[in-house]
């Protein structure tokens, strides 16, 4: 048993009295421990004043800090509305495309790793795990549909190309994210994420260390705007950028309708910035774009382009042309075009049509030259000191502008002849002349130090106003001009709405007007006025002011839109007609539309190219002189030919109008033999199919002989027929028809064919081409016709009733053209 502890004490234990060593070590532990206490109440001190300040002073700011960081705000993409024609054709719509991007940092089995003495880490890139990999993605990304990879040509140009794209960017090892390729299909997109998936899970389980990893491959929606026609309406559609925002034409003017409204969603992300399901997510849904549905009809665009392509290669156009087709009454236009053009789908590509541009520039110096420079940035010059062109410039930039622009709304010219009708009308509702008003026209009119000529140097004698506009005669116009006066003649300029835009619903319209005001407009200025030689002006005012002569007066403002409708197709917004306002009066729009019909006459008048049997149509030439640009090889000026056409010249629906700048015809300048057949080919197709009324008379038992038209050019040869009230169709041919000579006509030269007969022309061949006929009997004659036509015969009908017989045997082969004559009863 233990003894007590006082039973120690009594065998002579003590205590052993402190030293002061012992006292100096208790003072040092009193300080340390005070000098402790203060540190805490320091850093106590420190965290409550850091406390304080996050959560009071900056309490806000970082509450803003942690909720970024905690929230994922994701943007949901509106989808771009919808462009269409007034019939309800797609001219530009919204897809949905991916962009396939990759994360080298990330794709451990691209690469090996290292770990350096200062930490750092290098990565060493496999090149063969590289190279598979890349042929994978390659093959599914130019197989169209992800599936097809073995009818992929690996020897391409297009395979190395995109091959060598994705090998690139996967090489880039400290890279994060790397496009690998945009606008790829959702089939190809959901190939390559099964890929992936396959890979990772493959690989994630591989025994052999050099074989184990994963392939970070992603992909991101996006949209792509479609142009399913190509260089189709380009000028007046235009085109997006990459990040899908208008950049020319309705694209860019309608940019806010057809865009719409980006939408959001918001919810909570993870540490690594993954969404967690979160039902307190707030999504804000995405407002999609309008549509728009348009008055160009695609039918009547594509009769204005192909005639304005034809006349532009025919006539050695250097300087591109354009055509308008628009209702008088309403301002609407059915079609614009702008040749050449380029394809929205690839606006920046302008190789096709290299050619015609590098000549262009070079025969337009004063307006797209590059020329050479010395050291000192001063210009060289040859020997007659003329400024040498940069042969080696870059040109591309003038290129594309060039091909973007609409030239019926960017540039001015000088409307020449044309103008003469706007005289008249500022004569005739003034007062100071009549249509039967006479002035002399001896050759030669002399105005101030000025001596002014008609074309041809022709003396035409005592001439009325009509008269005078069909024989466009200058010397009439500046005297007429003369009675109008500067004051008088300056407030119809304005009122015709030649001193400002017209208004029309589409971008970079000129704000660039050269004119005389009144006080500017001296002897000479009004004379050269009086007859389109002096204002400049685009060729869609011309178009404007040429309306309101004809539709009783009124100014209205052309549109291209004609209503706004949201994504399930109900209208929000009807354009329709905005009559500006009126010019001049309904009687003397009258006498206009008459003097202008007397021009076209029954293909009698000046304008006569422009005419097309069977219709009243109105119109007037106009060859003017570019004034502002360098004069051609021969010493003339260079040339604008231009055409107006309106009709029925009665009461007129419709306008055609035609301009070709600086054509290289080696045989004419004159407008009525360029632009006029231009206008008249136009009409003889798009009259029909708009339904415009008809002169009335009745030609059914009219026997036309047809011309020769073998060797004359295909357009031109039509110019004949549709005078003559016999229809024409161009067989298609393999290869090219532009300024292409007819070969072979059916029926043929000297055939007396009833009116209407349909004549086929051929540019490549010497024979024509055969048919079969249909059997008709037993149908009305109104239905044998559309299915004899539709074969390609015409039809001769004798009787009423149904078709009793035919004088071709169903089912023989006959040349296509031949005229089948049907028996009824």
């Amino acid at each position: 048993m233990q003894e007590p502890f006082r039973n120690k004490k009594s065998r002579g234990y003590r205590l052993r009295p402190a030293t002061g060593r012992d006292r100096l070590d208790s003072r040092v532990r009193r300080i340390c421990s005070r000098l402790g206490i203060l540190a805490v109440v320091v850093a106590a001190a420190i965290v409550i004043r850091s406390l304080y300040n996050i959560q009071i002073v900056h309490g806000a700011e970082y509450r803003q800090y942690a909720a970024q960081q905690q929230l994922l705000d994701t943007t949901i993409k509106a989808t771009r509305g919808e462009i269409y024609d007034a019939s309800g054709i797609t001219l530009a719509s919204t897809s949905v495309v991916w962009t396939i991007w990759a994360d080298p940092s990330y794709s451990s089995i691209l690469y090996t790793s290292k770990t350096n003495d200062d930490d750092t880490v290098t990565k060493t890139l496999d090149p063969a795990m590289c190279a598979e990999v890349s042929r994978e993605l390659t093959l599914r990304l130019l197989s169209g549909d992800g599936e097809s990879l073995d009818s992929v040509d690996t020897s391409s140009a297009e395979y190395q190309q995109q091959y060598q794209t994705v090998y690139d960017a996967l090489s880039r090892l400290d890279s994060a994210y790397v496009t690998l390729a945009t606008k790829v299909n959702n089939a190809v997109k959901l190939s390559i994420e099964k890929y992936v998936t396959s890979f990772n899970k493959t690989h994630k389980k591989a025994t052999d260390t050099s074989r184990k990893g994963r392939i970070s491959v992603s992909s991101e929606k996006s949209f792509q705007r479609n142009y399913p026609y190509g260089a189709f309406a380009a000028a007046v559609l235009g085109f997006t950028d990459a990040d899908g925002v208008g950049t020319y034409g309705l694209e860019k003017s309608y940019q806010s309708t057809l865009a719409g409204v980006d939408g959001r969603t918001i919810t909570q992300r993870n540490a690594v910035g993954n969404a967690i399901a979160d039902a307190n997510a707030t999504t804000f849904a995405a407002k999609d774009g309008s549509n728009l549905v348009l008055s160009l009809d695609v039918n009547v665009q594509e009769i204005a382009e192909r005639y304005l392509n034809e006349a532009i290669a025919a006539n050695t156009v250097e300087n591109r042309g354009c055509a308008i087709v628009m209702n008088v009454k309403t301002g609407a236009i059915l079609a614009m075009a702008s040749k050449p053009d380029f394809d929205p789908n690839d606006p920046l590509n302008y190789t096709a049509n290299e050619a015609y541009l590098n000549e262009l520039v070079h025969a337009e110096p004063e307006l797209y030259g590059v020329y050479k420079k010395d050291a000192d940035g001063n210009y060289i010059t040859d020997e007659q000191g003329n400024k040498i062109l940069d042969e080696e410039a870059d040109y591309s930039g003038y290129y594309r502008d060039i091909l973007w622009k609409n030239k019926a709304i960017t540039e001015l010219y000088y409307p020449g002849s044309v103008f003469k009708v706007i005289t008249s009308a500022m004569g005739i509702d003034s007062g100071v002349a009549t249509m039967n008003t006479t002035f002399t026209c001896s050759g030669a009119y002399g105005v101030a130090k000025e001596t002014y000529h008609c074309a041809g140097r022709k003396a035409h004698g005592l001439l009325n106003m009509a008269e005078a506009l069909r024989k466009s005669c200058n010397i009439y116009y500046i005297q007429l001009g003369q009675r109008v006066g500067s004051q008088q003649f300056y407030n119809y300029f304005d009122a015709f709405g030649f001193t400002a835009r017209t208004g029309v619903d589409l971008p970079s319209e000129t704000n660039f007007m050269q004119y005389y005001r009144a006080d500017q407009l001296g002897e000479v200025q009004l004379a050269s006025s009086s007859f389109g030689q002096a204002m400049a002006i685009t060729p869609l005012q011309m178009c404007t002011a040429i309306a309101a002569t004809v539709n009783g007066g009124y100014l209205v403002t052309p549109h291209v839109v004609d209503k706004i409708t949201d994504s399930n197709g109900n209208v929000i917004q009807e354009i329709g007609a905005n009559v500006r306002r009126q010019v001049i009066s309904q009687s003397a729009s009258d006498v206009i539309r008459q003097m202008m019909e007397y021009e076209v006459g029954n293909g009698t008048g000046g304008g006569k190219n422009a005419y097309v049997s069977g219709y009243r149509i109105g119109g007037k030439s106009g060859t003017s002189e570019q004034l502002n640009m360098n004069r051609r090889a021969d010493g003339d000026y260079k040339k604008v030919a231009s055409f107006v056409a309106v009709l029925p010249a009665n009461d007129p629906e419709i306008l055609v109008y035609v301009m070709l700048d600086d054509p290289n015809n080696a045989q004419t300048d004159y407008s009525s033999i360029l632009a006029a057949p231009v206008a008249g080919n136009i009409i003889s197709e798009v009259a029909p199919y708009l339904g415009i009324a008809t002169d009335g008379e009745d030609r059914s038992g009219t026997i036309v002989t047809v011309p020769n038209l073998v060797g004359t050019e295909w357009s031109n040869a039509q110019v004949s027929l549709n005078i003559q009230g016999l229809k024409h169709q161009l067989q298609e041919s393999q290869s090219s028809q532009s300024a292409a000579p007819v070969t072979y006509q059916y029926p043929h030269a000297g055939a007396k064919v009833p009116y209407g007969t349909t004549i086929y022309l051929y540019t490549d061949t010497y024979e024509g081409s055969r048919t079969e006929v249909p059997d008709v009997t037993g149908k009305s004659p109104d239905f044998a016709r559309q299915m004899l036509s539709a074969a390609g015969l015409n039809c001769v009908v004798e009787g009423s009733g149904t078709v009793q017989a035919q004088s071709a045997e169903p089912g023989s082969s006959v040349q296509r053209g031949t005229i089948i004559t049907l028996t009824c009863g």
